[in-house]
Formats: structure tokens, sequence, C-alpha cells
């Protein structure tokens, strides 16, 4: 996309190189996805490399000149796609309105059928015309004017995209006015940009969009029930959504974009500049600008503008070209996203928006090259309500705790907060805290923040193992008296330091509205599962890491009614087989498992609405691997599996596919997968035991000996005695414990 592209020639030949490197002797099969202009071809087929392997590129374009040029002008090599059949176009339609198992009702299908034919077996038309149905679907009287409307309009030699032109036309007429400002709004961004939900919705907020009922809902309730109307309506295209069927990015089919665009421009909602072309006029009237480039080659810094009125700019792309921002009295939404020069490092000047008076909504985004520097003071900035900074930031304002209405705060990582952040009371989100350049006291104010909702945690920096224990303390401490906090997160920086800390003591109780909590290594490790966990009721999403993992434990979780999405690591390979009963885990979607040896049991009725498995182990020496996962037909609505396999200490090329093998066999048994491929090799899956015992010991003599045995001598058969995994480090022999293998990101 034109808009992440670096803004010079010299890394983009860089990235080039690289591909091409990676790409040698390879077989490959890559899909260019929306191609526009013969010239990007260009660029982008110079990066692979000459070959006889087979590999294949697949570009998908609507434009022939782009197609042709792609396959060498061979015409032969071009798959014209087709628009769906009426029975495909039906079914699209009817699942959309009434659900995927409701027939058309009898008094609505002449109706029916003419918009189906009208929608020509276009899937966009079929889509918005099914989110504007879908407002009323038992009403016959729309269903008579959507027909009626589009026999007026569509005329039988109307051409596919004039006939997918004006249903989007009528799509968006019938909009409430709320949501065609909101749906205008997005022509902010440049065409093809992928859009956050989480900033959207502030920005829509801080533009007073939102039209919140007193007393009912909050704004962003309210907010969030627009971004999903749009959705539903088939106005905006989803692009992330998570197992619990939250959208959380979205973007804007082409043809959507140029009717926004233009709908903006004519009610002077938002005027769009391109700064690599010529710019008439002083635009002395515009309140809303976005800044944008097609050519970065003729980029350059729009001058003779009179921006003195506008109250939001958003600008994107090369720093050199962004106008002056200071003395914007007007000035509510900054939204900066940019590329410094690649040559060396830049420091962008932001002191001067202490003198934004009326600014609410601040957002930068920048490369690694670009560091930001901020006012000293920001107290005077009164409205501001949501500050995001994806940026390496010099020094965050001491005052910035004395903003009154300061709802949102999302700094980058190794950011220094100052001190007394629960002053902060207003908060509802804060993310990026780094629990290694924060005091104790600072950490233990976070249990001030009574509103606060949303909390990303980090730890950058390699402090003393005593400060980490007294900061995660602290952490717990405060988590308990956080009454209304949804979300928490803890994730790992730039430091990939393995350190264990077993924080299960302190961990007593957690904020029963709870809906997502994320606490990943190599920072927090509990020696066995929380019970505490077991009490949140409206828990969705939960990654954590223990140490041990006995079957008890699994009872706590069993029942939790909300539970989606589930990652667990277990760092010692456990002692039985754990096995998931009748009526285990009845909600969830996505489970996650990663252990150095595998072996789970799942029975009859058991994770009955699972759609998506990924399993990680490691391969070991001379294991036969009789008991790895038994009972995955019992999974009936699994869709998806995913396997990773590591090498233990010792395991040769020969044990690697032993495993593989004993995989694929494993899954093979459920009916959907009869053939199995999605399996990596990674080098490490982390553990810190591997427990071999005879079958013959119970599960207290394998738990006793797992406590006892900590090391294997050599000529030790690895069937009697656990032990500890080693690696060899400048001729010493130590624990390994700096290379991790997890997927930290839930769907």
């Amino acid at each position: 996309q034109q808009h992440r592209c670096p803004s010079n020639s010299y890394t983009v030949q860089n990235l080039i190189d690289n591909l091409i490197k990676h790409l040698q002797n390879k077989r490959y099969v890559i899909v260019i996805d929306d191609l526009w202009e013969t010239i990007s071809w260009d660029i982008v087929a110079s990066a692979f490399p000459e070959g006889n392997n087979c590999s294949r590129i697949i570009t998908t374009t609507e434009i022939e000149g782009v197609a042709l040029e792609c396959c060498d002008y061979q015409s032969d090599n071009i798959l014209k796609m087709k628009p769906l059949g009426r029975e495909d176009s039906g079914k699209l339609l009817l699942n959309l309105v009434f659900g995927p198992e409701c027939l058309c009702p009898e008094q609505l299908k002449g109706a029916f059928d003419i918009i189906i034919k009208k929608c020509a077996g276009l899937p966009l038309a079929t889509i918005c015309v099914s989110g504007l149905l879908t407002t009323q679907p038992d009403n016959p009287k729309l269903w008579q004017h959507v027909q009626e409307f589009l026999c007026s309009n569509l005329s039988t030699d109307s051409t596919l995209e004039e006939r997918l032109q004006e249903i989007l036309k009528l799509s968006y007429n019938s909009l409430p006015h709320y949501l065609k400002t909101c749906l205008m709004y997005l022509s902010m961004y440049p065409e093809g940009y992928t859009m956050q939900k989480f900033d959207l919705v502030k920005q829509w907020t801080a533009e007073g969009f939102i039209c919140a009922i007193e007393g009912t809902d909050t704004w962003e309730e309210v907010a969030d029930s627009y971004f999903e109307e749009l959705v539903n309506r088939g106005m905006i295209q989803p692009v992330d959504i998570n197992y619990n069927g939250e959208v959380l990015s979205c973007t804007l089919h082409h043809v959507v974009h140029d009717l926004i665009t233009l709908e903006s421009t004519e009610e002077r909602f938002i005027t769009a500049l391109d700064y690599s072309q010529t710019i008439r006029g002083h635009y002395s009237k515009a309140r809303r600008l976005s800044f944008h480039f097609s050519n970065p080659r003729y980029a350059k810094k729009p001058t003779g503008l009179t921006l003195s009125k506008v109250r939001s700019i958003g600008f994107f792309g090369i720093l050199k070209c962004l106008p002056t921002i200071v003395g914007l009295k007007h000035l509510q939404v900054l939204i900066l996203e940019f590329w410094g020069d690649q040559q060396g490092i830049n420091c962008f000047d932001l002191t001067g928006i202490c003198r934004l008076f009326q600014l609410r909504y601040l957002k930068i985004s920048c490369d690694a090259s670009v560091e930001v520097e901020l006012p000293t003071q920001m107290h005077m900035l009164r409205y501001l309500e949501t500050v995001i900074i994806d940026a390496a930031v010099s020094a965050v304002p001491s005052d910035i705790i004395h903003v009154p209405g300061l709802l949102h705060l999302s700094l980058g990582d190794k950011t220094d907060l100052p001190d007394e952040i629960g002053h902060i009371r207003s908060l509802r989100t804060l993310h990026c805290f780094d629990l290694s350049s924060n005091s104790e006291d600072n950490v233990l104010s976070l249990g001030d923040l009574m509103n606060l909702q949303d909390l990303n945690l980090t730890y950058c920096t390699e402090e003393s193992d005593e400060h980490l224990k007294r900061n995660l303390t602290a952490l717990a401490s405060s988590l308990g008296k956080l009454v209304n906090l949804k979300s928490v997160s803890l994730a790992p920086g730039v430091s990939r330091t393995v350190i264990y800390h077993d924080v299960c003591s302190s961990m007593s109780s957690l904020p029963s509205f709870l809906q997502r909590l994320e606490l990943l290594p190599p920072i927090c490790i509990f020696s066995r599962l929380p019970r505490c966990i077991g009490q949140l009721r409206k828990l969705c999403i939960l990654t954590v890491v223990v140490s041990e993992l006995l079957m008890e434990d699994m009872d706590i979780l069993t029942g939790l009614p909300a539970l989606t999405i589930f990652s667990l690591y277990v760092l010692q390979p456990t002692a039985e087989s754990i096995i998931f009963k009748k009526g285990a885990f009845l909600g969830l979607k996505c489970f996650k498992y990663t252990c150095g040896v595998l072996s789970l049991a799942f029975q009859e009725e058991a994770f009955p609405n699972l759609q998506r498995l990924e399993l990680s182990f490691n391969a070991h020496k001379g294991e036969q691997y009789y008991n790895l996962l038994s009972g995955i037909d019992y999974l009936l609505n699994l869709k998806e599996t995913a396997g990773t396999i590591g090498a233990a200490t010792g395991a040769e090329e020969h044990d690697m596919r032993v495993a593989e093998s004993a995989l694929r066999d494993a899954i093979r048994k459920h009916p959907r997968f009869p053939s199995y491929d999605n399996v990596k090799r990674v080098d490490w899956v982390h553990e810190e035991y591997q427990l071999r015992t005879q079958a013959k010991d119970s599960p207290s003599e394998k738990h006793e000996t797992l406590q006892k045995q900590h090391g294997r001598k050599e000529g030790d058969s690895l069937h009697e005695q656990p032990r500890i995994l080693l690696k060899e480090s400048g001729g010493e022999t130590k624990q390994c414990a700096d290379s991790w293998d997890f997927s930290f990101s839930a769907p």
C-alpha cells in the first residue's frame, strides 16, 4: 500500500535485495492483491529471483492493462472472475438478512427475486442491500422500496460498475445522519488504509459525532455501536476479527471510498490534498484537512495554505512535507503518521502543541528513525482526551498528570511515565506502562485509577531482580483495587531476558468485571494456575504461563461461561495426561496449548464450540508418542489446526520426523482433516524439565519425582528420570532460559 511504503528509494531497494536473497532457490506461492498500476508491478516483480522451482505469483487487479503486464501479455494466464450465480447471490443475501437456516418468507419472494437480479452477482452490492434490509427484515414496504429504487435507477444495459455505484448510493442515503457523518469521516484516511476501531471511535467522540443519551450508554459504547452498524450494513469491510466476533480493524472498498470522498467534498466536510501534486487554492474555509501523497518523488511541503480555521488535520507520509501546525488555535484532532529521513536520526519538535488549547485528540505514529519531542508542560490542554504516541519520545511532560480530562494515554515502549500517575483519576486507558522504568510507588499508585478499564504493561529494560519482584507485588495489590478494569495485558518489550517470578502468592484477587487477562512470559510465570481466575465470570480472553499443571488446576477454569480464547503455556511437562472432561469449556472457540511434552485427551462433549486448536511441543530423542493427542474427533466444530515442533536437547532429524508424523496421524483422526500439513519447526519450545517416568508410577509418585530430581547422569535412561534442559554457552553448561517461541497475540 502506497501510504505504508518507505519514503526513499534506498530503503525500497534494500527491501527488494533482502527479499531476493530470502527467496533464492526456494519454492513459493505468493498472492499480491489489488494492483492498480503497472509501475507498482514493475517494482514488486523485481523482488522475485529467476528460477526453475515451479514457484507461482498470483496477482489480482480490476484493470485489464495491469493484468496483461503481470502476465507478460499472455492473455491465457488471465482468469476473469465471474459474478456470483443467482443461487449463490440468494444464499448470501438470505444468510445476511435472516440467518443461515432461514428461507425467504413467501410474501417477500417477488421483491427478493428482483433485488437479486439487480445486484447482478456483485458481492459488495448484495452485502450492502442486505445491510439495508436487515434493519427491518420483515417489513414488506422496505423490500418494495428497495425493489422500486433499483428498477427505476438501473436499466437492463447498466454496466456492473454503474449497478454497484447506484446500490451504494441507496445504502449511503438510507443511513441515519449520524452514521453518514461517521462514514464520511473515514475519507480522512488514504485509500486502502487499515483503520483501527480503537482509534476511530475515539476520533468520532473527539469530533463530537456521538449522540449519547444521558443515563444510558457511555460515549464509548455508543461509538462502538455506530462502528458495528456500519460493518453490519456493509459500508466498511472488516480486516481483523477475533473469536468473539469483534471487528478490531477495517478498511474501505475503493468504490465506497470514492463515494464518501465525493460526498465529503460536496458538503465541504473533509478536504483531501495530495502534496505530491500542485495545490491550488487557500482553503481558508476548510474545517478538516487530510494530507497524503500519490508519488513520493514529487512530494513537497504544502505552502500558501490558510489553516487558521481548521479543526482537524490528518497527515500521512513524509516528515519533511508536514505543514506548520503551530498557531492553529481551533485544532481539535491531530493525526500524524510519517517517516523520517532514513539516512539519519530526526527529531520531530512537537513542543508547540501546548498552545493548541482546543486539542482533544492527538495521535503520532512514525518509524524508529524519528524521536518526538513533547512540550515540557501540557496541563493547559484542558480539553485533551486522547494521547496516542507510537514513537520514541524524548520525555513525557511531568505535568501530564494534571491534564483534567485525559481519558486515554498510550505511549511507545521505553517511555518513562511521570511519578504519581495515579493522579489522573479520569484515565480509562493506559497502554505501555513500563514496569522496569517506574518506581514501586508509581506502580502502587495505579490502584488509585478507579475509572481505569484497559491496562497494558511492558517490561523493556533489565533492572534488578529485586526491583521486578517489588513491582510485581505492587501490581498485584493495585489490580485488586481497580473495580472497573476490563482488560489487563503484560508483555515483554525489547528485553528477552527470561526472569522467573511466582506471582501466585500475591495475586489473591482480580477485578470481577475483567474480560481480558494476558500475562505473558518471560516475566509473569505462576507456579500453579491461580484460583482467583476461576472467579472471573465475564472473562473472554486468557493467556497464562504456569510452571506446573495438574488435572485439578483445569477444573478451576472449565466452568467459565464467557471464555472464548485460551492460551496456556506449561513449562514443566505434565506428569499425566491432561483430560478435558464432558462439558468442559462450553464457550471456548480458540485453544492454544504449549508444553515441552504434549499429552492431551478430549472426552465426548468437551470443547463443543472449539474452532481453532494450536499445539506446540518438543521432539525428544527416542520418544514414541503413544498418548500424544486423543479424542480430537469429538471436537465437532473444529475448523483450523496448527502445530509447532521444537527440538529438545539431543533430538535429531529422525526424532523430528517421528514427532511430525505422530502429530499428523493424531489430527487425521478428525473427519475434517484427512490430510494435514500445517506443521512448522522451530529451534525450541521452552521447557524446564523433561519428565519421563515408568507407566506403572502413580501420579503422586511422578509428581514427587519431578520435585526431587533435577538432573540426569551420563547414561541414564530418558524413561527413568527427568532432566533440566541444558545448552553450551562459552564452555559452560547452564539451564536454557533465553529462547522462547510463544505466540503472544490473540486472534
